[in-house]
């Protein structure tokens, strides 16, 4: 059971939720019918947890080096390094395979979301680069991007559902890595916070907040949404910024680890009012 409950952990089950959450969501609001569904979602979970295997295995390392990593199942030596990367690799391949199926667009988002997560940010900028999540960040993107595709192929509300999340990204990652600033350092990751200091990353956050405010509000004019959408996306938004540029005034460590659970109850906001635009 331990060893079960081991290859359940080195999938995230939070973090992957969420994604799957930004997948189902844009697949509502794309007019997605349930036939279609079902296979497509599981094509996504299997390919989304099998990456966040493969990362496990390839940061093992820096993972047995972290406090509030070193208990995870690689370092604490439940898994073995070989199951861990033959349990990604497997997952994720039996995920791009069940998504060729549905189309050859969620293939390629699904293929896409492993180079950029796997490739892009942990393989060549994670441990080089303060701006590894830059371009790692499209990863997180992908799940949302593939729910839109699923059904209406690459266009722009699909583009802009996607980078939504993308733009989130930053406050998502930097913020707890300026909770956990000595974590990374003893690990040796130039997270953006750590290399520019807190102050400067912040806001670069309260720039990325704004630009996602916009784009949150473009949605209204492309799509058929009501009004409910505009006002509860609008609003979470604009207070998750006010409260970004009240941090960025004066940053702190225990400030940022609230501002960090503050900007994921941000982006379900915005997800639960696509569904009210749509279903109201």
């Amino acid at each position: 059971m331990l060893k079960v409950k081991a290859l359940i952990d080195i999938t995230k089950p939070k973090q992957t939720l969420l994604l799957m959450i930004t997948f189902v969501v844009s697949f509502l609001v794309a007019s997605g019918t349930f036939d279609r569904f079902i296979i497509a979602a599981v094509s996504m979970y299997l390919a989304i947890s099998g990456t966040t295997a493969i990362n496990m295995w390839l940061d093992r390392d820096i993972d047995s080096m972290m406090p509030r990593t070193r208990n995870r199942p690689l370092p604490a030596g439940i898994l073995s390094p070989v199951e861990c990367a033959v349990y990604g690799f497997a997952l994720f391949l039996i995920g791009l395979a069940i998504s060729v199926t549905i189309s050859v667009e969620l293939a390629i988002v699904i293929f896409l979301g492993l180079f950029f997560d796997i490739v892009i940010y942990t393989i060549l900028l994670k441990r080089k680069s303060p701006y590894s999540i830059v371009l790692g960040g499209f990863a997180g993107a992908m799940p949302a991007l593939g729910g839109w595709v699923v059904v209406q192929g690459f266009t722009l509300p699909g583009f802009i559902i996607g980078a939504i999340v993308l733009l989130w990204i930053p406050s998502h990652i930097w913020y707890i890595s300026m909770h956990y600033e000595e974590d990374y350092r003893i690990a040796g990751i130039p997270m953006y916070p750590l290399v520019v200091g807190m102050e400067k990353a912040s806001w670069m956050i309260v720039v990325a907040t704004a630009a996602m405010l916009l784009l949150a509000a473009s949605l209204y004019l492309l799509l058929p949404l009501n009004v409910f959408y505009l006002v509860v996306s609008v609003t979470a938004v604009s207070f998750f910024l006010f409260k970004a540029i009240k941090f960025a005034m004066a940053p702190d460590r225990v400030g940022a680890r609230k501002m960090y659970k503050l900007a994921s109850m941000t982006l379900g906001m915005v997800y639960l009012s696509l569904l009210l635009g749509v279903f109201l």
